[in-house]
């Protein structure tokens, strides 16, 4: 009977021993369960506001890069627009010395064309053929340059350096929208006198393009369709006249 009792009093202290720990559990108080629980989410929210802070950073920068762009971009569109419109206008320009009845050559005139390089230059005609012929090969500047070369010369002293800083900035810089082929020691000898421009500053920087010219697509341009049918056009009137004349004697 001892022996039973002792059995029943060791099993009891061993059940209350182990629910001692189930106690203390439930005797904390919801205060403490709870500052517990919202630990880990003060951390969360604490890297959170680092994590957010970088990209508010990041935005900002991006924002910077876009503004940039979309001005790089307007300009860039203004400038190709600004540079369509010149385009333009030097076309229509041509087209209307090609088609004005009053500018159109003699026999004679479209002859010395041939002979001459200068001719053809200095003939209104000639030269906006020869511009138009240009602009199928993609090589108008050089006529250009030519032709502010040339303007220059009657530039007086308050806009000469104007004139001259933007023949410069135009054909002969490095990377001018319209830069010419010169040499080097042409290029720097013109460079020379750009900021105190005398009237033949840009002589020998003309004579070397003009030389290019008449090399290349001058020879080219006399054997063009629009020199050949505009030669021909000026010749059959002559050519009808005279056998009209030649029937008429010897009938």
């Amino acid at each position: 009977m001892s022996s039973l009792l002792h059995f029943y009093r060791t099993r009891s202290a061993t059940t209350i021993n182990q629910l001692k720990p189930l106690q203390h559990i439930r005797s904390r108080s919801p205060d403490d369960v709870l500052f517990r629980r919202t630990e880990p989410t003060t951390y969360i929210s604490e890297d959170d506001d680092s994590n957010n802070r970088v990209p508010t950073t990041t935005s900002n920068s991006t924002t910077v890069e876009m503004t940039k762009k979309k001005k790089s971009k307007a300009a860039t569109i203004a400038k190709d627009f600004k540079s369509r419109a010149a385009n333009l206008i030097r076309r229509r320009t041509t087209e209307a010395t090609l088609s004005e009845k009053s500018l159109i050559p003699s026999r004679e005139d479209v002859q010395s064309w041939e002979e001459s390089f200068d001719a053809l230059l200095r003939h209104r005609y000639g030269q906006a053929l020869f511009r138009a012929f240009l602009r199928t090969e993609f090589s108008e500047e050089n006529l250009e340059f030519w032709l502010a070369c040339d303007e220059f010369r009657t530039c007086k002293e308050p806009k000469r350096s104007a004139k001259a800083k933007k023949i410069y900035m135009d054909f002969i810089a490095i990377g001018a929208p319209k830069q010419v082929n010169l040499d080097t020691e042409t290029r720097m000898s013109t460079i020379a006198n750009i900021d105190n421009p005398p009237l033949e500053t840009f002589d020998r920087a003309q004579r070397r393009i003009q030389g290019l010219m008449e090399k290349d697509s001058y020879q080219r341009f006399l054997k063009s369709e629009l020199y050949i049918n505009l030669l021909r056009r000026t010749t059959y009137p002559i050519q009808r006249r005279t056998t009209t004349e030649m029937a008429s004697k010897s009938s």
